[in-house]
């Protein structure tokens, strides 16, 4: 049995995923399972898996379309006492599998470690991370997590949960984004303790709304998967905040003349009021 269980849901991409197992072979601790669940239509990952050098530690999965559905077949398929779910353009630093294992031995109470994520440039991507680490509560679950940075570990309690499939990228409702918060939230609600450690991190190409590296497009996407999961959580005023801040630096950014990050910030606050204020599904998987 494999200390780590690797989930990657992939759709479109080959290089990139190439770069994730050549950092995977360059691990300085090896005990991983890398599962990968493949979403293409063609056969455009298999000269990249046989391009690993431990191509015995990959595991080739299909499924339909959805980046949670992705995510639960290979949590099914999992083996490994850690579960985690690195994206298909994300790396690994050489030594962040033996760090993450040797926390995982000396915090025993504690069945969850996220991490932060950088660019090549060693900028913080994908994410507004704390500063400092700190424990993973409801207040600041989206400044400590991410799905590509989060480490859970494999207990009972934790595999009975499962990805929302109604959420996130190539799901077939309106909410494209925010599955990993929900999967967070949901494993808070039922007990599990986390933590985010600030001096780690994965390796992930900078995505930022303050550098309108989104079109307003995907920032109101991104909003209006954050609203709808704070409403199926009950999180009216973590909506209401972030709305607030959204808008108030949507003001800011505009009185100042930086016309496009405001219109991004609009845009993303104005995702979150529709996102909260939809009706839910009938059907969670989640509840």
């Amino acid at each position: 049995m494999p200390e780590f269980s690797l989930i990657v849901a992939t759709k479109g991409r080959a290089d990139e995923l190439g770069r994730l197992i050549r950092s995977l072979d360059e691990q300085q601790y090896a005990d991983y399972e890398l599962i990968i669940v493949d979403q293409n239509d063609d056969d455009r990952l298999l000269p990249v898996i046989e391009s690993s050098a431990y191509p015995h530690k990959i595991s080739h999965l299909r499924c339909g379309t959805g980046a949670s559905r992705a995510r639960n077949v290979g949590i099914k398929h999992a083996c490994g006492q850690i579960l985690a779910f690195p994206d298909d353009d994300c790396w690994y630093p050489p030594n962040l599998l033996k760090s993450v294992s040797e926390w995982f031995h000396a915090n025993p109470a504690y069945d969850m470690l996220s991490v932060t994520s950088r660019d090549d440039d060693g900028r913080k991507s994908c994410n507004r991370w704390f500063q400092q680490s700190c424990d993973i509560a409801l207040i600041n679950v989206y400044r400590t997590s991410a799905a590509a940075t989060y480490f859970i570990r494999a207990t009972e309690r934790v595999l009975s949960i499962r990805y929302d499939e109604g959420i996130g990228p190539g799901a077939a409702t309106p909410y494209l984004g925010g599955e990993d918060s929900d999967y967070v939230l949901a494993l808070l609600h039922a007990g599990v303790r986390g933590r985010f450690e600030a001096k780690w991190h994965i390796g992930h190409p900078l995505k930022d709304i303050r550098d309108a590296s989104i079109s307003k497009d995907r920032a109101y996407i991104y909003g209006q998967g954050m609203g709808f999961v704070q409403r199926k959580h009950r999180l009216v005023w973590l909506s209401l905040l972030q709305l607030a801040f959204d808008h108030g630096r949507a003001l800011c950014a505009y009185l100042v003349g930086r016309r496009e990050p405001a219109k991004l910030w609009y845009w993303h606050g104005r995702g979150v009021m529709d996102g909260f204020l939809r009706r839910l599904p009938e059907q969670q998987i989640n509840t």
